[in-house]
């Protein structure tokens, strides 16, 4: 159960994987501050997990050069997305949006790191001049091998089972008192120990 979850399972057998991103600079962020110039920082969201760059002061083309990292223990999909909000730092205020974008993964999945310059929303949702610059990383994390057979043995000695218990009924094929007997034993489980010699033999009277 624990694999199927990207947080740490107990029970984890394999290489773990890793989607890294480094926040490198940004370009043309807008200024909210009435007094000198906005003061950026870059949080970063991956499945409800955040990360945030240090606040750079008064600098509309902030450099950052920082590198974030989620383990993963299941693979990126296409649909792998990285919400992205730069923000201008308010001591006492709530902070100021300067920019926000979704990043979408399904290239990087794909080919496995890249470049990207993003464009930012701004807080009307309109794109403008602003961008921020990233690199980003993945690493597919992988199942041990033995595990993955191990389970796979498991599998098919439960499908044979199942095969088995419905066969055992069959004692006339053809006819109707064997076919209600075969549905009966389907449902239940384990294996029926019936005595076949024991099996009724009278003619019985369907209408």
């Amino acid at each position: 159960m624990g694999r199927k979850g990207s947080n740490i399972p107990s029970d984890f057998k394999g290489q773990e994987g890793a989607f890294l991103v480094q926040v490198k600079t940004a370009t043309k962020l807008p200024n909210r501050d009435l007094l000198g110039e906005s003061d950026p920082f870059v949080e970063l969201d991956f499945e409800g997990i955040k990360r945030q760059t240090r606040v750079i002061h008064s600098e509309l083309n902030p450099e950052w050069n920082e590198t974030f990292t989620w383990k993963r223990y299941t693979p990126l999909t296409e649909e792998s997305i990285l919400l992205i909000k730069v923000y201008d730092y308010e001591k006492i205020l709530k902070n100021k949006l300067l920019g926000e974008a979704v990043y979408p993964l399904k290239d990087l999945v794909r080919i496995g790191a890249q470049e990207a310059t993003v464009p930012l929303r701004d807080r009307d949702g309109k794109v403008g001049e602003s961008r921020l610059n990233l690199y980003l990383e993945y690493t597919k994390p992988t199942l041990d091998p033995d595990e993955d057979m191990e389970e796979g043995v498991q599998e098919e000695v439960g499908m044979g089972g199942a095969e088995e218990q419905e066969q055992e009924i069959e004692v006339n094929p053809g006819d109707p008192t064997t076919v209600a007997k075969k549905k009966k034993s389907a449902i239940a489980a384990p294996r029926s120990t019936m005595d076949r010699s024991k099996l009724s033999t009278k003619k019985q009277d369907f209408q």
